[in-house]
């Protein structure tokens, strides 16, 4: 549709093309910048409806335009679904199928249909996901000083970060699509916001509109509003005008077109088991409710304490963090007066070795000494600083937190698997933790609302990887009463995996396979980084009093506590070469610099900071420092030995598992 005079040209309130719908009892046309014309989503006012696909149809305004929101104005900037499938954005708009759920194969889980979005997928995601991410802090830094970005930017951010970890982590293949489709949502609109914030709000500041011969390909929006939809014409989007039929008294219509419906585009079936999100028909509220009940709330709940503790938004209220921001959780400093359930347990203390001696149950009368290395041939390599700094931890008197509480993981530590003299035994140790691995790792990833995962004892892990876990032994004995608590406290997950039928386990002896000694050692320093990784983000929060583990997390190799890619094991603390581990060690040096524990802080710490210049004997004097006031402020505040990061040999050959 043009004006009367076709020597003017499209004008920012006409259109290259109109159609005609019917609302209500009122005729309108619609016209636009573009070249088709889509009709407005028809959704129920009363309710968001999760689809087949386990998107929001219609609803969604990543799949479908909707009307304008001024609250919501980056919607029209999020990028069309491409045509193309050689586009780098296609995997947005990709459909997983059952072919893409990757599940261990037979003999090597007791889970059934627990699985992982195929590794090729990931690499795609993660590869856009990084590079969307570098775009972002690209634009951070760009701002003049004191300037902040819009609240939602870190937040989409994070949430962005938080439901990538999620698709490394084992799940039902249900949870694996939902993963997916989070994934896509929350990157194109971070893609949306970005493009907003940095092409299209500054082209509003211009004289000149940018070339409107053809709008950007972005889904676009509604509008009913000709200022409205003069700024979207002026910055280059796409937009439907909406006006009754007799305010075309005055122009004429050059070409009409059907307007395209979302039921030939979109999935509409309601997905089976999943129930209507309660809504309004108020545009900016269904937009925020949708923003809520697709936000993958953060999946890390610190074990130690009884709160979520990840600073990225959770829930409805929509408020995050930016980065680099913490919240003061304000612990009491008098440790040794912390119940059970205050900050730091359930991993408050262990007893002490000479306690530990006494107790009676099964194992050796002597306590294996946690502070010193243990080999075998299957154990992954110690970091020789790490393990000196370990043994060196003063054990002359009691650790200020007492010495009366129970030694408690997140997962088995990987001497206890490790310990038996017999290699048979050991040999089952192995095959029935590889049995119950994803089972656990789904334990970790999907908790019971807000609240942690109980950690284990020592013994509890024992019988764990024993096979101890559904209730067995005399009535009225110990042993009985440990697995059916252990039964209890494992079911709900052992449950979501269906693992309803452990028939055939524990395993007999004859039917464990042969010990595969490449595997056990990745598997190992799995269980020795994830309870790193888990016990320096409880440590810092104990030690300074602040809930910051999104940025603990940033230490590491890579930001993970779960799925960690075998290759981490020679990177971040593990590397070999100085100067590759110099970053990490800087990083943690910075957070110890907030910790108030009962042990003197190494100079060397306090002197890293704002240093630029290092030599190879500065850095081993300053990782010497961490190192050691790392055990020695875990022992002080928990009371037992830290578990401490291990290494795979450069001449270690990967396995194709995951």
């Amino acid at each position: 549709m043009r004006l009367m005079d076709p020597d003017l040209g499209t004008l920012n309130c006409g259109g290259r093309v109109a159609a005609h719908v019917v609302m209500g009892n009122t005729s309108y046309f619609i016209t636009t910048n573009s070249h088709y014309v889509p009709r407005l989503p028809e959704v129920d006012p009363k309710q968001i409806v999760i689809r087949r696909d386990m998107r929001f149809g219609p609803d969604d305004p990543v799949l479908w335009p909707r009307l304008y929101s001024d609250k919501f104005c980056h919607l029209a900037a999020i990028p069309k679904p491409s045509t193309q499938p050689q586009d780098h954005l296609a995997v947005m708009w990709w459909n997983p199928t059952p072919d893409d759920f990757v599940c261990p194969a037979s003999g090597l889980t007791l889970t059934r249909g627990l699985g992982r979005l195929r590794g090729a997928r990931i690499s795609k995601f993660a590869i856009r996901t990084h590079a969307l991410i570098e775009e972002y802090e690209q634009y951070v830094k760009s701002l003049p000083t004191g300037t902040k970005p819009p609240l939602l930017l870190p937040q989409l951010v994070q949430r962005l970060q938080l439901s990538l970890e999620r698709l490394r982590m084992p799940s039902t293949y249900v949870r694996m699509v939902v993963g997916v489709t989070t994934v896509q949502r929350e990157y194109l609109e971070l893609t949306g916001l970005l493009r907003y914030m940095t092409k299209y709000r500054p082209r509003l500041d211009l004289i000149d509109a940018a070339d409107t011969t053809h709008p950007d390909d972005c889904v676009g929006c509604f509008t009913d509003d000709p200022r409205i939809a003069q700024i979207l014409w002026k910055v280059c989007l796409p937009c439907w005008l909406i006006r009754p039929l007799k305010a075309f008294a005055d122009e004429c219509i050059l070409k009409m077109v059907v307007p395209l419906a979302a039921t030939d585009f979109l999935e509409m079936s309601p997905a089976a088991g999943f129930a209507p999100v309660l809504a309004t028909d108020r545009l900016d509220d269904r937009l925020s409710i949708l923003h809520r009940c697709t936000e993958n709330t953060p999946w890390y709940r610190n074990p130690f304490e009884g709160h979520v503790a990840s600073t990225a938004a959770a829930g409805g209220s929509g408020v995050g963090l930016p980065g680099g921001q913490s919240t003061r959780a304000h612990p009491s400093r008098n440790a040794s007066s912390v119940s059970l359930r205050g900050r730091g347990s359930p991993y408050a203390a262990a007893r002490t070795e000479s306690k530990a001696r006494k107790e009676k149950g099964p194992g050796p009368k002597l306590a294996r000494d946690k502070f010193l290395p243990f080999d075998r041939p299957e154990m992954p390599t110690t970091i020789s600083l790490w393990a000196s700094a370990l043994a060196a931890v003063d054990r002359s008197r009691p650790p200020s937190c007492g010495a009366d509480l129970p030694q408690l993981y997140v997962m088995p530590e990987p001497a206890l698997l490790a310990s038996p003299d017999d290699p048979a035994r050991r040999r089952m140790l192995y095959h029935h933790y590889t049995l119950l691995r994803d089972a656990l790792m789904f334990r970790l990833g999907y908790g019971d609302g807000d609240e942690p995962h109980a950690l284990l004892t020592t013994q509890q892990w024992r019988d764990i990887v024993q096979g101890k876990i559904t209730k067995q032994g005399k009535a009225g004995s110990r042993a009985q009463a440990r697995s059916a608590s252990l039964e209890e406290l494992l079911r709900p997950a052992f449950s979501a995996c269906s693992m309803d039928d452990l028939t055939g386990f524990p395993v007999s002896p004859d039917a464990v396979p042969p010990l595969d000694v490449n595997r056990t050692k990745e598997l190992l320093w799995e269980l020795a980084e994830i309870n790193f990784r888990y016990e320096f983000l409880a440590l810092d929060a104990r030690a300074s009093g602040l809930n910051r583990p999104d940025e603990c997390r940033t230490c590491f190799a890579s930001p993970r506590l779960i799925g960690m890619e075998f290759n981490e094991s020679q990177r971040g603390f593990a590397a070999r070469e100085t100067d590759e581990r110099l970053p990490h060690l800087l990083c943690m040096a910075g957070f110890m610099r907030d910790w108030s524990v009962p042990c003197e802080r190494p100079k060397e710490i306090d002197n890293a900071k704002g240093r630029t210049q290092w030599s190879a004997d500065s850095i081993h004097g300053l990782e010497s420092a961490v190192t050691k006031y790392y055990t020695a402020s875990f022992y002080e505040l928990f009371g037992r030995a830290a578990v401490v990061p291990m290494r795979l040999d450069s001449s270690h050959t990967f396995s194709s598992a995951v």
